[in-house]
Order: structure tokens, then sequence, then C-alpha cells
């Protein structure tokens, strides 16, 4: 009787200290929340903001900021915004401001009050659920701790409305890299210069070898021609964006994931095949986007044609390639005499993209040796395209008010 009796007292004893523990943990969860609010919250001016609406997609913006500055990153926190501020600087949402697209985005041209354009990206989460808040949640997080000139940079964000988040990010008015290969501009205005394209190809590598090298490593997981920016403004050099299908710490080495599956044209084979994503999933994605800067050919297969399906890009280059023919160069770039490429800087290239398309992802090369051969093998087309000169100064836009 007085062992049971023992053993009750010793289960009461247990029962009470794990009510004190977890109502421990639960008040300091509550008092860092109440601390973090307080610290967003003190970061915000006293007084409200004037925002300039989106200018309609007939007017064209004025020069951006992005065209006139130098590359080095501002060390401003982003500011949060309140919901408000955001329906504010978007006309409430007006169709007319609307730049692009994504799955569970919009983006919006907006321009602060001292007239700098500014990109923001409204998300939605509504019959996505979950998957798109943790999209939204992951691209925030990480676009607030990474501070790279070849990312795109974070200046503002809401994340406290039950139905939606916006990112207010820098404006870069060159578009994307897709539309300059192969969007209505690639048709409208001159082909994206040579030394561009391998100004833009070492922008992103150095992005990426940034993010795989961080501590912890970040897996981008969707690189694509469609989330490179390009300054334009007739300033080369480009920005990664898009961090929404980004993985960290132990996933960006080696992880299964269902998350990052890349871009059509773009995907690992290794990671259809096992759904195990890695760092060396970013450097086959890479791969392809040279290939594309090289050829001026879209990634992905066009439909089915001939009766048989297309192949993508690479898997054509490829075979090719082992039969000894050279990686066909974009018809509508002019011989170097004519300020268009070089012959052998082009074959070089080539075989660095190569490299990256290797079947087993031990085969392939890191980032950090691929941005190195890039500036290696294209250093005069580099340097053509004005690395040294300066272009965005974020501390201007940092300033919302």
């Amino acid at each position: 009787m007085d062992a049971a009796m023992a053993l009750a007292i010793l289960f009461l004893c247990v029962l009470l200290l794990s009510f004190v523990a977890i109502a421990f943990l639960l008040a300091r969860h509550y008092c860092l929340r109440c601390r973090r609010d307080a610290d967003h919250e003190a970061q915000r001016p006293h007084h409200q903001p004037r925002y300039e609406l989106a200018l309609p997609p007939s007017e064209s913006p004025p020069p951006s900021a992005a065209a006139a500055a130098s590359d080095k990153v501002g060390d401003a926190a982003p500011r949060r915004l309140a919901w408000r501020e955001v329906e504010a600087l978007t006309g409430g949402f007006d169709e007319a401001a609307v730049v692009g697209r994504g799955g569970s985005s919009a983006v919006y041209l907006a321009r602060l009050r001292g007239g700098s354009p500014v990109a923001v990206k409204v998300h939605r989460w509504c019959g996505g659920g979950e998957r798109r808040l943790r999209a939204f949640r992951q691209e925030l997080d990480l676009l607030r701790r990474l501070r790279h000139p070849n990312i795109v940079a974070l200046l503002a964000y809401s994340d406290d409305h039950e139905e939606g988040g916006a990112l207010v990010l820098e404006y870069l008015p060159g578009g994307t890299l897709a539309e300059r290969l192969h969007g209505a501009s690639a048709t409208s205005t001159p082909p994206l210069p040579w030394p561009h394209r391998m100004r833009a190809l070492h922008d992103v590598a150095c992005a990426l070898e940034h993010l795989h090298g961080g501590a912890p490593p970040v897996v981008h997981g969707d690189v694509s021609a469609s989330n490179v920016l390009l300054l334009g403004e007739g300033a080369a050099g480009a920005r990664l964006c898009d961090l929404g299908s980004a993985c960290e710490g132990f996933s960006a080495a080696v992880a299964p994931t269902r998350a990052a599956v890349g871009s059509p044209g773009y995907a690992d084979p290794f990671f259809l095949r096992t759904g195990i994503v890695s760092k060396s999933s970013d450097v086959y994605s890479f791969g392809v986007l040279m290939l594309e800067a090289i050829t001026g050919m879209p990634a992905a297969a066009g439909p089915p044609g001939g009766g048989r399906e297309e192949e993508n890009l690479a898997a054509r280059v490829l075979r090719a390639w082992r039969r000894g023919v050279d990686v066909e160069v974009d018809a509508r770039l002019g011989e170097a005499a004519a300020g268009g490429y070089d012959d052998e800087e082009a074959r070089d290239v080539a075989g660095v993209a190569v490299e990256c398309l290797a079947p087993q992802p031990g085969l392939r090369p890191t980032m950090a040796q691929v941005r190195a051969a890039v500036a290696e093998k294209a250093a005069r087309s580099i340097a053509r395209a004005g690395y040294g000169q300066k272009h965005i100064q974020l501390s201007k836009l940092m300033e919302l008010t």
C-alpha cells in the first residue's frame, strides 16, 4: 500500500512539473513574440508615408534608381507595412498596374513618394492553403536575411493579413531574361547583346554561389530565365529573384522534398527520378540557363511536332555534343567584328554548361567553380558589358517615407 501511494505521489509530481514546464514555454514564446512585434513597430515612422499610385502600362516609368547608382546593397532593415499601406501603394490593387503574374501572386508597378518605382508582389493564399502561405513565409524570411547585390532586394513587406501578404521589391526596368530572349520584346527590340548575356550569367552565378555558401546553405530550387531580372536602362547586369521554392539548412545539402521541382526544361532529371534536391540541382538548372543564353532557344520543348514529342533544350544539346557538334549560338547575334560574340569564347562557355548537366550530381561542379569558370571563359565579354560600372543605390529606395 505504501509503495502504491508513493508511486501515485511521484506520478502527480511529474505531472505537475510537466504542466509548469509547458506553462513556462508558452509564456516564453509569448514574450518573444511581443518583443519581436515591438521591434517591428519601433522601426516604423511615427507618421504615415505618402504614396503615389502605380503608373498605367501605357506610360513609360521615369528612369529607375536602378540605372543610376552603386552595386553596394544598403544595410537598412525592410519596413513592415500594414495591409492598408499595401492597398494604397497599389492603388487598391489596380489591375492596370499589374506587370506580372505567378501561380499565387500578382506584381504591381508602384511609385514611392520620392518617385522611385518599386515592384509590389502580392500573394494570395485563399484556395492554395498552407502551401502558398509556406512559400510566402519562406521567401520573406530569406529576403529579410539575404543582402547581396545580385539578389533582388526586399524594401518592405506586409505579413499580418489573414488572406494574403506582400513583398515590396526593388524594380528593375529591364524585365526578365526570358522576356528579352523569347518574349515580345525579343522581336520588337534588338537582341540582347552577347556581353550582356555573359554578364547576366556571371551575376546569377554569383548569387547562387552566395546562397550555396551560406550558413546554413540555401538551394534556390527554381533557377530559370523567368527568375532573372535585368537592370535595363542601358546597363548590363542581373538579379536573381523568387525564393519561394528555396530549401534551407539540411534540405539545402541533400534532402527529399516535393517543394523544389523547378520549371519545365530546367528541372534536374536526378531530382525527378529520386525526389532528392541538392545544391547540384541548382547547378543543373544553371547549366540549362547558360545554354538558353547562348542559343537564344527556350529551355522547354514546344508542342509536339512531326509526329513525335520534341526534346528539351538540354537533351538536344547533350545529344549533339556527344557527337562532337558544337552548341549553336543564337543566329540573331553577329560576329565579333560587328559587336557580336567570339566563337572560341562561346565554345568554352558552352563547355562549362555541359559540365553542369552531368547526369550524376556528384559529377557536376560546384557553383563556386562554375562562377570562376564563367568569369575566366567570358572575361572579355563581361569587361565589355561594363562590369565595374555602378548601377543601384538601395539606401535611397529603403527610405519609404
